[in-house]
C-alpha cells in the first residue's frame, strides 16, 4: 500500500516592492503599505508549520493526505489619473481550518496616501451621465431586477423590493469605439460589465469577461433596459 504523506507549500507572490523608477517618498510610502499587509500574515504561517509540524510528530501524516498551503498575491490593476490600485489576496489552508480573503488598496501617486476610492474624474463623470438612473431586467427574466446607477455605485434590487439585494461599484470606465465600458471587478478573476452603445443608449449590454471588446461573455438575459 502507498505510503500517503502530508505536503505544504508556501506561495508568495506579492508587488511588494513596486516596479517604479525613483525612490521618492511616495513610491516609498506606498511600498511599505504593501509590505505590511503581507508581514502580516507571517503569524499564520508560522501556525502553519507549527501544525505541520505536530502532525507530523503524533504520526498522523503517514496515514492521511493533507494539503497545508498559505497564499500571498498582490497585483495592481489600475494605474492612471494619479492613482494606483493593488488588489491583495490571502488564502491559507491548515490542518482543519482554513482562511481567505482580499483586500483593495488605492493610493495616490503623488504623495502616497491610501485612500477608499479612486476619485471619479471629469472624462467618467461624463460618461457615468449617460448611465445613471434606473435600469431594468428583460421582463422574460425568471427573477426581474430593478438597477439603479448613482455615480460609481450600481445596486440591484429583486422585483419591488426597496432595500438592494447587493451592489456593487464601476471600478473602471473605457471609451471605446462604440461608446464606453463599464467594468466591475470582483476579484479571483470575475468581472461584471455593461457596453453602452452611443447608436442606443436606452441599453446596457452584459459582458462579463472585463474586456471592452469581448463578446464571449455576452448574457442579454442580464443586460439592462430603460424600459421596464
Amino acid at each position: 500500500m502507498e505510503k500517503k504523506t502530508c505536503g505544504i507549500s508556501d506561495r508568495s507572490i506579492c508587488s511588494l516592492y513596486w516596479n517604479r523608477s525613483g525612490n521618492s517618498t511616495a513610491v516609498k510610502k506606498i511600498n511599505k503599505s504593501l509590505k505590511s499587509y503581507y508581514t502580516s500574515d507571517l503569524k499564520l504561517k508560522e501556525e502553519l508549520f507549527r501544525q505541520f509540524a505536530d502532525y507530523k510528530k503524533t504520526g498522523f501524516l503517514d496515514a492521511n493526505t493533507e494539503n497545508l498551503f498559505v497564499k500571498t498575491k498582490c497585483t495592481e490593476n489600475y494605474n492612471k489619473n494619479g492613482y494606483i490600485r493593488f488588489v491583495y489576496s490571502f488564502s491559507w489552508h491548515g490542518c482543519g481550518s482554513a482562511e481567505s480573503n482580499q483586500t483593495t488598496l488605492i493610493y495616490r501617486l503623488k504623495d502616497g496616501k491610501k485612500v477608499t476610492k479612486v476619485p471619479i474624474s471629469s472624462a467618467d463623470a461624463k460618461a457615468l451621465n449617460l448611465i445613471k438612473g434606473t435600469w431594468y431586467t428583460p421582463e422574460a427574466d425568471e427573477y426581474p431586477q430593478k438597477v439603479t446607477v448613482s455615480g460609481k455605485t450600481i445596486r440591484y434590487y429583486f422585483s419591488d423590493s426597496s432595500e438592494p439585494a447587493w451592489s456593487g461599484e464601476i471600478d473602471e470606465i473605457t471609451q471605446t469605439n462604440y461608446g464606453y465600458y463599464f467594468k466591475i471587478d470582483f476579484g479571483y478573476n470575475c468581472y461584471l460589465g455593461y457596453q453602452l452603445r452611443l447608436t442606443d443608449q436606452n441599453t446596457l449590454v452584459s459582458v462579463g469577461k472585463g474586456d471592452p471588446y469581448s463578446s464571449e461573455g455576452l448574457d442579454k438575459n442580464s443586460s439592462l433596459s430603460r424600459q421596464k
